[in-house]
């Protein structure tokens, strides 16, 4: 049985990831059936607590310890993707543009989001996930401002505006962690989220951490999805689906920027 990961402070798994670094492939990031399985069949869910698809790296087990609150969430799942940079590149385009630098800028692209798509399991059909996506100056001002994607990405906070298909519009706080080889994001819903304007999920109940780790000829790309909302069966079963169609999403999203 895998041994269960330990939540790390943050200063000292970034002193960790800096001066050692985490430049391994894949395979050594994972245990054996797990790899196997991913690469058999490129991606990887389950609703969980116990977080046995998480990468061994500082980055993913941050996203898994994100939960704040004594209580545990009623929703939680994990996700895990497998991305070889030659799906990337087709032979086209330059080295830097699959690199780690690259992906960091483009978890910070928020506007490139607005007009996604996502399956709804409900309608049985493709719909836009959101109809306007961008950053905003802060929680409380909804004005537009570019995309903040220069430099690193370590430590900087932003918030968004998104314009959501089910949830509504909402504001979401955005945390970045950045080290040698890896990036993570994590959404925190600053407003409640609605659904049928009942409120599904009270402010900050609701985090989407996104990780992103650089494993050389490819990338993994692991998120954490965590929830507290009230136990309505018709409010459940919507938030459930929603927030499963959100994280193939995202990642269609992360993956159609290069």
């Amino acid at each position: 049985m895998r041994p269960r990961i330990q939540a790390w402070c943050a200063a000292g798994m970034m002193a960790v990831a800096v001066s050692a670094g985490y430049a391994r492939g894949a395979e050594a990031l994972l245990p054996a059936e797990t790899f196997a399985a991913l690469r058999e069949n490129g991606e990887l869910h389950q609703e969980t607590l116990a977080f046995s698809l998480c990468p061994d790296t500082p980055l993913a087990a941050a996203a898994v310890a994100a939960w704040e609150y004594h209580d545990a969430p009623t929703y939680s799942a994990e996700s895990l993707y497998y991305l070889p940079k030659a799906e990337l590149t087709g032979g086209k385009n330059p080295a830097e543009d699959v690199s780690l630098a690259r992906a960091a800028q483009v978890v910070r692209m928020i506007s490139t989001m607005q007009g996604i798509q996502y399956y709804s399991n409900g309608d049985k059909k493709w719909e836009t996930l959101y109809t306007r996506a961008y950053m905003i100056e802060n929680s409380r001002s909804k004005r537009a401002i570019p995309d903040q994607t220069d430099g690193d990405a370590d430590g900087k906070t932003f918030f968004c505006l998104l314009d959501d298909h089910s949830f509504g519009q909402n504001v979401y706080q955005l945390d970045y962690r950045q080290s040698a080889d890896e990036v993570s994001v994590r959404f925190t819903n600053v407003d409640a989220v609605k659904v049928a304007m009942i409120t599904g999920v009270k402010p900050r109940r609701m985090n989407i951490n996104l990780v992103v780790t650089d494993c050389g000829d490819s990338f993994l790309v692991y998120m954490v999805v965590q929830a507290t909302h009230p136990k309505v069966s018709f409010l459940e079963k919507r938030l459930r689906r929603s927030l499963a169609a959100r994280v193939d999403a995202i990642y269609g999203w992360f993956k159609s920027q290069f």
